[in-house]
């Protein structure tokens, strides 16, 4: 496991910062809602009582995806869960983005070879990062 979790988003959007959060200091997740058209990840930290990094992405609906806000949320644990576990013994793991829209292959007419994709796929970037000391 790496030490610190960098994030791609600041405090303000599209601030162009980067977030490292130190991984030894994380308590939990406290929680994944998905409202308002906005994907809010609350990570609290063991500094204090009300100590926490909340990470907004934008949610199901702004995105144009084909995800539910349970989907959503599922998502976003999952590529938290991995960013936590890679880069043992490493100095920095990066929160990778979340899936906007998937990539949609051709119709395909038994032939072989390559697979053409018609709609690549897309990925919704972190907008904001904010820590509550």
């Amino acid at each position: 496991m790496a030490n610190y979790l960098k994030v791609k988003a600041g405090p303000v959007a599209d601030d162009g910062i980067e977030t490292l959060i130190n991984i030894s200091k994380i308590a939990g997740v406290k929680s994944v809602v998905n409202a308002l058209n906005v994907t809010t990840l609350e990570i609290t930290m063991d500094t204090s009582a009300t100590s926490k990094y909340v990470i907004a992405v934008p949610g199901v609906s702004s995105a144009g995806g084909p995800f539910t806000a349970e989907q959503r949320e599922a998502q976003l644990i999952e590529i938290l869960n991995s960013a936590l576990t890679a880069n043992p013994g490493g100095v920095v793991s990066t929160l990778g983005p979340v899936p906007a829209l998937l990539q949609v292959p051709a119709a395909q007419s038994g032939a072989q070879g390559s697979i053409k994709i018609t709609q690549a796929a897309t990925f919704a970037q972190y907008t904001t990062c904010i820590y509550t000391p």
